[in-house]
């Protein structure tokens, strides 16, 4: 763990043996409910979902972003061989878009959800497909998951309000067996069990708003609602910030001063936002970040099953003069993609400080 973070794993983990939902059911008391949920919180400290009301506004960009890079922190302390963790993760969508974004969607392990299902409803181990980057672990998802809602009907009536915890036990089990760091879940748009599920487990919640549609902003009150209903199993749920996703950045230079000032929708979103969350109460920033918009990146990552930053990289392509000259291949959008991959270092960042800033001070609070 590097100087200053924060250690916020309990010292005395529960036995592995006790995370399950086998003694729970309709019949259970609130106190007995609410004492299980006490033990497994403290395994969850460093989950995060990703998580909007509306498709489109870039949830599996930002996750497997945000995973990818965590990961990366993760394996340079291990190359310096500094104490590090592993981080995991988890689509609650049927979609499978992080297979996409990661490349893995042709890999042997990947049981299209199958084994999540069945870790979420029955309590078996999920399979796990490592090292889809370094550090980086990841459970499949895919059209798995399609029946997930119905079959969770059966479990309810078994296990009572306990059921809404099987993701949050399953994430328990791996944190304590594996040490996961760090956990990132890619929450669907408009499932609301699967939804609950994610939010169940979650300590934090990342909330991306889009330009591509101006109900993404008003969704925010289906966000507000989703806490709600899942803030009885789990007390801990936080919002941690708005990020504006996809927004172009646009400036106006005054030629005397040489000031730049952002100019457009990305500074309305910004100011419909803050006025939003100041409305509901909320003690959340809206990022300073804007993940700037980027089609032909967005397309190629998803074709390569790049991320931004791997795309930026790469030398395989050809460039666009090569192509006037009637050269082949492919010209990738090498400078485009590395902005966007620096928007997505400089959002990890501020999310990661604001993580070990409210650690830190829920740290020194009395009990």
């Amino acid at each position: 763990m590097a100087e200053g973070e924060p250690d916020v794993v309990a010292t005395q983990l529960p036995d592995l043996s006790q995370l399950n939902l086998k003694r729970f059911s309709e019949g259970t008391s609130q106190e007995e409910l609410d004492a299980f949920i006490d033990t497994i919180r403290p395994l969850l400290e460093r989950v995060i979902a990703v998580f909007q009301g509306k498709g489109g506004q870039g949830k599996t960009s930002l996750a497997t972003h945000k995973a990818a890079l965590l990961a990366e922190a993760e394996a340079a302390k291990a190359e310096v061989g500094e104490p590090h963790g592993r981080v995991l993760i988890v689509e609650m969508d049927s979609q499978g878009n992080t297979h996409e974004d990661l490349g893995t969607g042709g890999d042997p392990l990947n049981d299209h959800g199958e084994s999540l299902a069945m870790a979420v409803l029955h309590g078996q181990d999920p399979t796990i497909i490592r090292d889809v980057r370094p550090c980086l672990d990841m459970i499949p998802s895919g059209d798995e998951l399609e029946n997930l809602a119905a079959m969770l009907t059966g479990i309810q009536q078994k296990r009572g309000a306990a059921a809404w915890l099987g993701l949050a036990v399953a994430l328990a089990k791996l944190v304590h067996s594996e040490g996961y760091a760090w956990i990132v879940l890619d929450c669907p748009p408009v499932s609301p069990e699967p939804q609950k599920l994610a939010l169940v487990a979650a300590r934090w919640v990342l909330v991306p708003v889009s330009v591509a549609d101006s109900g993404s902003i008003n969704g925010l009150g289906g966000v507000s609602k989703r806490f709600a209903d899942a803030g009885r199993l789990n007390p801990d749920l936080e919002l941690l910030g708005v990020v504006l996703f996809g927004f172009d950045h646009r400036f106006h230079s005054n030629r005397k001063t040489g000031e730049r000032r952002p100019v457009g929708r990305w500074v309305e979103a910004r100011k419909k936002v803050q006025t939003l969350l100041s409305e509901a109460g909320a003690d959340a920033p809206v990022f300073n970040t804007v993940i700037r918009k980027a089609e032909s990146v967005a397309i190629t990552c998803r074709e390569r099953g790049q991320l931004s930053h791997e795309v930026a990289e790469s030398t395989d392509g050809v460039k666009w003069w090569e192509r006037r000259r009637g050269g082949g291949g492919t010209v990738l959008p090498t400078e485009r993609a590395e902005q966007v991959g620096q928007d997505y270092v400089d959002l990890t960042l501020e999310v990661v400080e604001r993580i070990f800033v409210l650690e830190e001070q829920e740290a020194v609070m009395p009990v």
